[in-house]
This record gives structure tokens, sequence and C-alpha cells, in this order.
């Protein structure tokens, strides 16, 4: 546990220290599309893919997701447009997210045969609530649930998993647009078949963005730490993603997300995702 926390601690440091002030200054009024803000409801979908190499030799797992999220409410408002305080429309304190998966496995079993696996992934819903949020900082908290949904053993966990989380949002930090948001998730299973692993799992999010040319471009940095107590396993995932906004298609945006796993417990090498994203109000 302590090399995970001092591996955090080095990534912190390491972008506090880069974090400049010279990112673009726009107006408070302009609307954020960019759909990073983790606690800025909006209703949107999302189409990407993700490239897993595994640490097991010439092993590789591809990931499409489908993800839709939408405020729970009478309407889209956005947090920027409410009061602050006690909030009365459902629909800037609550929100929904699912996502569906379909994979792609390609590995050699311990016999030496190789073994491709395609099918669908397990799904999951969260549920996300604000109880507290200022221009400033916020707080969100919620439930995910994992459904043991996956066409073949190698591509889910055979369980019903359930993730409670809770997160600190803190607005303009490191910058006129700019978020950092820590959270901790907590992975349980509560049911499903009886001869697969258990899950035990401590997660940290750490979560840094940065809107720049006018809300235009965004980067976002996080780092992951992970603490498998079922397995006895600590590592961390580190990702970076790079966004910008499609001008000819309004609401609509694209990314690239690289990513690395760190530690000798990792699950990967390294990822590769890249997707596409459509925020209606």
């Amino acid at each position: 546990m302590r090399q995970i926390v001092a591996y955090a601690a080095c990534v912190c440091l390491l972008i506090v220290g880069l974090a400049t002030r010279g990112l673009a200054q726009e107006e408070k009024k302009e609307k954020d599309n960019t759909g990073t803000n983790p606690i800025n409801f909006t209703y949107d979908a999302r189409f990407y893919t993700e490239t897993s190499w595994l640490t097991a030799d010439d092993a590789s797992l591809i990931t499409n997701t489908f993800e839709l999220r939408m405020p729970l409410g009478r309407t889209m408002s956005n947090l920027t447009n409410q009061k602050l305080g006690v909030f009365n429309d459902l629909g800037s304190t609550h929100a929904f997210r699912l996502k569906y998966r379909y994979k792609s496995l390609n590995a050699v079993d311990p016999g030496g045969t190789p073994v491709n696996v395609s099918g669908t992934g397990d799904m999951d819903i969260r549920w996300l609530f604000i109880p507290h949020v200022t221009n400033t900082f916020g707080i969100a908290t919620g439930l995910e649930a994992f459904f043991p949904t996956a066409s073949n053993d190698a591509l889910g966990d055979g369980k019903l998993v359930l993730r409670p989380q809770v997160f600190a949002g803190f607005f303009g930090l490191f910058g006129e647009k700019s978020i950092f948001a820590p959270g901790l998730l907590y992975l349980f299973d509560v049911a499903g078949d009886d001869n697969r692993a258990s899950v035990n799992q401590w997660q940290m999010d750490i979560y840094f963005v940065w809107l720049l040319a006018q809300m235009k471009h965004w980067l976002i940095i996080n780092p992951a730490p992970v603490v498998d107590v079922e397995n006895k396993k600590e590592f961390m995932i580190v990702d970076v993603e790079f966004g910008f906004m499609i001008p000819q298609l309004p609401g609509a945006s694209t990314w690239i997300r690289p990513g690395a796993g760190v530690g000798s417990d990792r699950p990967f090498d390294w990822t590769f995702e890249f997707g596409f994203k459509f925020i209606w109000r």
C-alpha cells in the first residue's frame, strides 16, 4: 500500500509542478460541452474502443463500449445555472450512467494453445448524487452496479459487483478552467457464481482536467492506484487524455487516451483508447 501511495504522490507533485497559469481566460457564462466535469450533468452518448496489451506474452484485450449519461429529474439544467445551497431540481443533483461492452480477448493458455474469445462483457449502471456544490468546490457520491452479463467467463467477473464511491471536486485550483477531482471507490461482490473468484478491491481516482483554447480542447491526467485485497495485489493505472471539440458538429467531440500499468502486479503494460462523444442539453 505504501508503494501505491508513493506512486500517487509522485504523480501529483509532477502534475502540480507542470501546471501553469497561462490557460485561456473564457467568460464564465460560456457553456462547457466537453463532458469532462464529473459533476456537471449532461445528456450525452459516448462510443469508444480501448486496446490493452496484457502482461502475458502476446495477449491483448479489445473493449468496445457504448456509454449513455443523463440527469434525472424534470429539467436538463446544469449546476452552473442553479443557485448555490439546497437543490430542488433532481436533474441537477442526480444522474444516471449506463455502460455496455463488447470484448475480444486474444491470449495463449498455459498449454500453449491460442485462445480467441469475443462477446459481451459485464454491463454496469451508476447513480450519482451531488449533496453540495459551490463555484469552487463540490462533493459527489454514488453507487455503481456491475451485472454478470458476459457471454464468456473470460470476459467478465461472473459476479454481481457493487462499487460505492465518493468524489470531491476543486474548480480553478490549477488554472482558470481546471478541475481536480480525487475519488475513493470500493468494489465488492454480493452474488453470482460461487466458483468464480470473489471481488474485494479499493480504488483511488486522481482526476486532473485542464480546458484549453476557449474550451475547444482539453487535457486529462488520471492516475488511479488500486489495492486488490482479494488477490493481494497492488498497482496503479495512469491515463493521459487529449480531446477536442468538432466545430462542424455542435456538441460533438473526440479524444485519444493512452495509458500504462505501473507495478509488478499490473494487469496490462499499455492501453490506447479513442472515442467519440455527443452532448445534447
